[in-house]
């Protein structure tokens, strides 16, 4: 045989007419290559040894070889042992086909890039968080004592990393030895190649993730030097400020005795000598300038007294804006003022932002007036401090007020009064039991998304979304530079000329400068976007890392926003909050991959949105007259960063920033306030689903709400029209031509992107989210890593159709399908309404609702209400109780890649009320028909270390279109690339899926309140559909002489219809059945088979003959023989 070869070598092996079969049919079987590609030995050749060498380099082909030597018969078990053994034993292959091969294998494994993200981008700035390190490592660097540092930072990503890779790499040997023991090449496992696998393995990674961390400690060093240059700068207007506005404020008869007692209330919240926080701290060079003005000697003394001048300028900016809003009555307070002068826009965005700036403070500094009020509330109105629930929803209405008025700004002025009612709120033994029950309901949230598999889909759609976010720009870019600008240039001259408007020829001249500036800028930030800035190696800009920590110094006002940026995670984040139990650390800690990702996408976005705005440049008006054109910076954020003038940057600038990057990761909670229907049923959507009840309906709406918003700007055509004011921004303007013209580039360049996909990686027989394995024969689902861009997919699956099967498309024999106008377009119902959903539909509680008014029709006398109650409860508190466990999906994922028991997916489903809801609760953890497994997955020479067969035994979940079952297909690939591998299709599915049957087409009819029976009568349709109906479409020839696929469908349809009879017959004959339970079980899915007219007759002779109703006694056998008896 070729592989007990004593020299085993290219030569030898192309000439062997054994290896050339066996290396066919391997790559046959396994890859689902087509034979007939092979057109030479050595494309054979070639084909055997790039797989072996991707094996060796790529844990997702080494798990896919393993599971693949499980699942195979022996003669491919042989096969695939002499492969390897004569690979295995071969002479080195080095060379430049041999190192591409490598190179390719290395750059598709997901693990390459694990090292390097959890090495350099587990957090930005590592190393200068350190606060030796902090404080100048510049000045380090140039006394020689920086190298140490950045050895340190090295030495930190090169642990990280390695210890990633090195644990990846010894599970890929481990796979690979695995595939050969079940191949019959080894008896066991050698645990000494998985040693030394995982120590190679380590190498390349930590080697990058050093790398990686170095520059990261390097861009923080400039981050911090920023940080000093903007804080001196902010110091600066602070004591500005308060030599002339606030002590005129204090000196003055108008503002003076208010200003005085508004800052002796603040001067006692802040107790600065003790909470005084790290960030406030100051360089040498800052202490020196300004130390001796506040008679500070040390940078704690510094900022302590710095902190309190900038509670006398709060105290007087909160003194004039009183003064300029009249009370109502003598007690009003200035929550209730401020609430109404917004609402009568006497006061706005802008008045708040120049009252602060004039103060050297920020708008959302003026939110700690509102926390006082709510703090002196509550030691009024309760014994124990504790607000009265009516005066705190009154409270929050006035919130709501404020924020949905100031929906431009950055940060909500109202967040820290907000933080103090809550804490108020949770003072007393029910405040205390309802934060309880809201902590583990957030944690519940949280624990939703800590699957592996759910950060590698969001990251990749991520880095989809980045691809149309550089499109929108490029579009609306050239828009504004070539259309727009001229276009307003003409207008206004026009209304000028025509005396409807007055304004000068320098002011239009500013305003089109202005339009070409923003194309401008658009048009680098789509360079930006397409070179991934910022997105490549978790590596992070200097400027972006510089602005991420100005954003979180609360020495500039925005450190709660930058809060709600970066902490948050839409849903998650929202529920999770920033609380300190110990269930919310717990359910943070487990999302920290996830917060990794979201946060790299909208640090990312978030800068280039600054970037763009600073390069614009603006209009400069006094009371609404021109005075100038204010040039933007050429050198964008990094320009703007070294004035040190970052405390000033423009409020709306920074929300709409925000506003853009929340936007991109489907995060934005900003409804409030904009008008249009769409917001307001988004913001009341988003407000239901975010209590406790409604989130067990809909635990992430903002994502639902999010992703419809972008399909529906991205869908060409449609996203030209602001319907319900879906397209309006914060302050109520609506995207303008340029951005909704730049939408449909990139909606066209996502559906474009999806039909090549579609074009290229599936065919006539493959879904709208279905594409060819890129690792083996079969299938994939990308639905769920494709989220919101299902619908573009779906859309791409059209014009495919419409392309290739349309009336100008040509068939392969070069006949027009116009000659074939019955051919059918493929639309499915079930394809189309989840892609709706974004991939995220989620089963809990909206199964009660979809059943709602079915169950309420059921009749009350003969028990069908009951059962459909039963089951609809069991099903609610099943799925209700797995949101806490779907965590445990990975650990399902790795058993079931280790022992192939846990690859048959199992029923939840049951005709008794408590296995029902256990199986439903418990179905993230790894099953099979025993029960659930719960513990450790197999571990070497000890196996498993966990208890089998908990609970009730499960049938495995039947397929209506092929026998055994549904299995598993290589689960930990899920995990590592979000993509859910699907079993291969046989012949019948295959015509099936081509011809467009609908999967409730093919299923037989349910049996109602017997899942049970439902599960066993699928299997039984899918030994009819593998047998007979394949055999007819095989053999059949009239079947095969019909050219029409509407025929072909029509003829199937019928046989199909006959199957699903057949089947139901079965499974309904009660001579199958031993048991009296069984008999019973058949006798009650026959009786609620019957029509209801039916059903009501018998049940009313029933309780003539018995007297009493069905729904008592249940004994649906007589209720059936009564029937028969007066033959209705």
């Amino acid at each position: 045989m070729y592989n007990e070869q004593e020299k085993i070598n290219k030569k030898n092996l192309i000439n062997d007419r054994k290896f050339l079969s066996d290396a066919l049919q391997f790559l046959s079987s396994r890859n689902g290559t087509d034979m007939a590609k092979y057109k030479s030995k050595e494309k054979i050749y070639d084909d055997f040894v790039e797989h072996f060498r991707f094996q060796n380099v790529n844990e997702v082909t080494a798990i896919n070889d393993m599971i693949y030597a499980q699942n195979a018969t022996q003669e491919e078990k042989d096969r695939f042992r002499r492969l390897m053994d004569s690979y295995d034993k071969m002479d080195s292959d080095l060379g430049a086909k041999a190192a591409f091969d490598y190179v390719q294998g290395v750059f598709t494994a997901p693990s390459t890039y694990a090292g390097i993200f959890t090495g350099g981008g587990a957090k930005v700035g590592a190393l200068a968080a350190q606060q030796g390190v902090k404080l100048g490592i510049r000045q380090l660097l140039k006394q020689g004592a920086g190298g140490k540092a950045l050895r340190s930072a090295a030495t930190k990503g090169v642990a990280r990393a390695g210890l990633v890779e090195g644990a990846i790499g010894a599970g890929q040997v481990a796979a690979q030895e695995q595939a050969r023991v079940e191949a019959g090449l080894k008896d066991e496992i050698n645990y000494g190649s998985v040693a030394l696998g995982g120590a190679l393995s380590a190498a390349p990674g930590a080697v990058l993730g050093g790398a990686s961390q170095v520059q990261s400690a390097l861009v923080s060093n400039f981050a911090e030097e920023m940080n000093q240059l903007a804080t001196k700068t902010a110091s600066e207007a602070i004591l500005k400020a308060n030599a002339k506005e606030t002590k005129e404020a204090i000196e003055s008869v108008k503002y003076g005795e208010t200003t005085k007692v508004l800052y002796g209330k603040l001067k006692d919240r802040l107790e600065l000598k003790e909470t005084i926080p790290t960030e406030l701290l100051v360089g040498k060079e800052i202490l020196d300038e300004f130390g001796e003005k506040l008679g500070a000697t040390t940078s704690k003394d510094f900022a302590v007294k710095l902190e309190l001048k900038k509670a006398q300028n709060i105290a007087a900016a909160g003194a004039r804006l009183l003064e300029s809003i009249p009370p109502l009555d003598k007690g009003e307070a200035l929550t209730s003022r401020l609430a109404r002068a917004l609402n009568a826009n006497a006061v706005n965005v802008d008045s708040l932002e120049a009252l602060a700036k004039r103060h050297g403070i920020s708008i959302s500094d003026i939110g700690s007036l509102l926390a006082i009020e709510v703090s002196e509330a509550a030691s009024l109105m309760g014994t124990i401090s504790s607000i009265k629930r009516a005066e705190a929803k009154k409270l929050l209405e006035t919130f709501n007020q404020i924020d949905g008025r100031l929906v431009a700004a950055a940060d909500t002025i109202t967040g820290k009064a907000r933080k103090e009612l809550d804490k108020k709120l949770g003072v007393g033994t029910m405040g205390k039991v309802h934060t309880v029950m809201q902590n583990i309901n957030k944690a519940r949230i949280g624990a939703m998304t800590v699957q592996l598999a759910t950060t590698t889909r969001n990251t990749t759609n991520g880095y989809m979304r980045n691809i149309i976010y550089a499109f929108d720009n490029l579009g609306a870019g050239f828009y504004n530079k070539y259309f727009q600008a001229g276009k307003i240039g003409r207008d206004l001259a026009e209304r000028k000329k025509l005396g409807l408007i007055d304004i000068t020829d320098e002011e239009i001249a500013a305003e089109v400068k202005r339009t070409v500036n923003l194309g401008k800028a658009q048009m680098k930030t789509f360079r930006d976007s397409i070179i991934f800035k910022d997105l490549m190696f978790g590596m992070t800009s200097a400027d972006t890392a510089a602005l991420k920590a100005l954003m979180e110094n609360p020495v500039f006002g925005k450190s709660e926003a930058a809060q709600r940026l970066f902490m948050q995670m839409g849903d998650v984040g929202q529920h999770l909050g920033d609380e300190s139990s110990r269930v919310i650390k717990l359910a943070r800690m487990a999302n920290t991959l996830n917060t990794m990702s979201d946060n790299m996408f909208k640090r990312a976005i978030f800068a280039r949105e600054i970037d763009k705005a600073l390069r614009v440049g603006g209009l400069v008006k006094d009371k609404g007259k021109f005075i100038k054109y204010q040039d933007g910076f050429e050198g964008g954020l990094n320009e703007f960063l070294k004035t040190g003038r970052f405390g000033e940057m423009d409020e709306k600038m920074v929300g709409a920033a925000m506003e853009n990057a929340l936007d991109f990761t489907y995060q934005t909670g900003k409804f409030r306030g904009k008008e249009g229907i769409f917001n307001k049923a988004a913001d009341t959507f988003i407000a239901a689903s975010q209590t406790q009840l409604g989130s067990t309906f809909v635990p992430f709406p903002r994502y639902l709400v999010n992703q419809f918003r972008f399909v529906y700007e991205h869908t060409p055509i449609l996203g030209m029209f602001n319907i319900g004011g879906i397209l309006n921004k914060s302050g109520n303007v609506a995207t303008d031509t340029a951005d909704r013209f730049g939408k449909q580039l990139g909606g066209i360049i996502a559906i474009g992107g999806l039909y090549t996909m579609r074009e290229l990686h599936g065919d006539d027989t493959t879904g709208p989210f279905e594409y060819y394995n890129p690792f083996g024969r079969g299938t994939v689902n990308a639905e769920a890593a494709l989220g919101p861009f299902s619908t573009h997919a779906l859309l791409a699956d059209y014009l495919y159709q419409y392309i290739n099967y349309g009336p100008k498309a040509n068939r392969n024999d070069g006949i027009k399908t116009a000659k074939y106008p019955e051919k059918k377009f493929k639309f499915s119902q079930r394809d189309f309404v989840k892609s709706l959903g974004g991939g995220q539909f989620r089963p809990t509680g909206l199964n009660l609702v979809d059943g709602f008014f079915n169950t309420m029709g059921a009749a009350l006398n003969d028990g069908k209400l009951g059962i459909q109650l039963d089951e609809a409860a069991a099903k609610y508190i099943g799925n209700y109780l797995n949101t806490y466990t779907v965590g445990a999906g990975m650990l399902k994922d790795v058993v079931a890649t280790l022992d192939p028991e846990y690859r048959v997916v199992t029923d939840s489903k049951d005709i008794e009320f408590f296995p029902y809801l256990f199986k439903s609760a418990t179905r993230s953890f790894p099953t099979n028909e025993e029960g659930m497994y719960l513990g450790l997955p197999p571990l070497p020479f000890v196996g498993k270390v966990g208890v089998e067969g908990i609970g009730p035994k499960r049938a495995k979940l039947e397929s209506p279109t092929k026998t055994g079952g549904i299995k598993i297909m290589n689960p930990f690939m899920r995990q590592l690339t979000g993509l859910t591998q699907q079993e291969e299709r046989n012949v019948a599915e295959k015509e099936l899926d081509r011809l467009g049957f609908e999967f409730f087409q093919i299923v037989p009819k349910k049996l109602f309140g017997d899942p049970n029976l439902n599960n066993e009568m699928r299997g039984r349709m899918g030994q009819y559909v593998e047998g007979a109906l394949q055999n007819y479409i095989l053999t059949d020839d009239t079947y095969n002489g019909v050219k029409s696929d509407v025929e072909k469908k029509f003829l199937l349809k019928q046989k199909i219809n006959k199957l699903r009879g057949l089947a139901r017959k079965e499974i309904l004959n009660p001579n199958r059945y031993v048991t009296t339970e069984f008999k019973s079980r058949i006798a009650r899915a026959k009786y609620f088979d019957l029509s209801k007219d039916t059903r009501d007759l018998v049940n009313l002779y029933y309780k003539r003959n018995v007297g009493k109703e069905l729904s008592q006694t249940e004994d649906y056998a007589a209720a059936l023989a009564i029937k028969e008896k007066y033959n209705f």
